[in-house]
């Protein structure tokens, strides 16, 4: 009985010594050990990664370095804000209140024929481009509408204007137009 448990131990032993013996060469221990090649395989991996990641990130930098330079997708390089601009100057089309004693002010919006800022400025540019019948039309329908509202009590005249302003110096306090065009003119009521 002595030599069967013997000779079990020694079969075990060597069952042991071969699972070692494969892990040595390559193959996977029954425990799951990793193989030799394996941690150099990962840093391949990881190498391919940054790589990768690094190549991705100069593709979205090249808009920076094109000249001269692009506006384009994925950076923008905002040109409206990062350019300089030749001339300060912008022209607005505009409906002016003018008061008893010949001071001007603007006409909001909405007497204008809309809430929308940019929708009242579509009407008054459409109005101007049409000629001068259009421009008095559109100057009574917006006279009409002053002079129901008490807020414009003192207005006595409406202008419609094509004015050009120095932006830079506009917002310095310089508020009067470099350039103006006078397109119609009319009475507010009996005023």
């Amino acid at each position: 009985m002595r030599a069967g448990a013997g000779g079990e131990g020694a079969g075990s032993a060597a069952a042991g010594g071969e699972a070692a013996a494969s892990a040595a060469a390559g193959g996977e221990a029954a425990g799951g050990g990793a193989r030799p090649g394996g941690r150099a395989r990962l840093g391949d991996r990881k190498a391919y990664a940054y790589g990768v990641t690094a190549g991705l990130v100069l593709l979205m930098l090249a808009p920076l370095f094109r000249r001269p330079p692009v506006d384009s997708f994925p950076l923008s390089t905002y040109p409206m804000f990062s350019w300089g601009r030749h001339d300060a100057r912008t022209t607005v089309e505009r409906a002016v209140g003018v008061d008893s004693r010949g001071e001007r002010r603007p006409i909001p919006p909405r007497l204008v024929g809309s809430e929308e800022v940019l929708q009242a400025k579509a009407t008054l540019a459409q109005s101007i481009r049409q000629g001068a019948r259009a421009a008095r039309a559109l100057c009574r329908g917006i006279a009409a509408r002053v002079a129901e509202q008490d807020s414009h009590a003192d207005v006595v005249k409406i202008e419609i204007r094509t004015d050009t302003f120095d932006a830079v110096a506009f917002f310095e306090g310089q508020e009067a137009p470099v350039d103006s065009k006078l397109h119609a003119t009319c009475k507010v009521g009996a005023r």
